[in-house]
């Protein structure tokens, strides 16, 4: 009898990338609830009689922020942002290649120039508070400038990846081939 083969070990840097994608996902789900929730009691606190609470809608503005960039670098390693897939479609794969690499760095262009920004940002901006609960808008920010970097870091390197191994063609299910045919 032979034995069974040991599985594979993952290389130790797709581990951490798993690990800092768990993390991202898990700061997008927090924020996606407390919006859900925080939205309801706002609107539940108009119909009940009792006194209103301010903090709710603050809180529920930071989320949306800070969901938005935690999930943005996650989206461009799963190919989840806006893309213009019409150019995957092009017979050239040399044309499809340079498309999508081209398109990675400009996303790591404006990720890059949104670092530059979150940092001027919190460092400027630490003496403001916000309007309910007096946090230092610098401290807003964090979150923002750490989805940013994210952003920025995993367009470079999916920018490289595609460069070097050719495009990712998004795959085709078997009910979409048979409605094409």
């Amino acid at each position: 009898m032979s034995e069974p083969a040991a599985p594979a070990r993952l290389p130790a840097w797709r581990i951490v990338v798993r690990i800092i994608t768990a993390v991202e996902m898990t700061v997008a789900i927090v924020c996606l609830v407390a919006i859900v929730v925080l939205v309801f009691f706002q609107a539940l606190q108009r119909y009940l009689p009792i006194d209103q609470v301010a903090w709710t809608g603050e809180i529920s503005q930071f989320c949306l922020v800070w969901l938005t960039f935690s999930i943005a670098g996650v989206l461009v390693t799963t190919r989840g942002h806006i893309a213009l897939e019409i150019v995957d479609g092009f017979r050239s794969q040399a044309l499809v290649r340079i498309v999508q690499t081209l398109a990675m760095l400009l996303v790591a262009a404006v990720a890059i120039l949104l670092v530059i920004e979150a940092l001027r940002l919190i460092d400027s901006q630490g003496i403001i508070k916000s309007p309910v609960l007096r946090l230092p808008m610098s401290s807003v920010y964090v979150p923002v400038l750490v989805g940013v970097v994210s952003t920025a870091v995993r367009s470079l390197i999916q920018a490289v990846h595609i460069a070097l191994r050719g495009p990712i063609l998004p795959e085709i299910d078997e009910d979409e081939q048979e409605v094409g045919a």
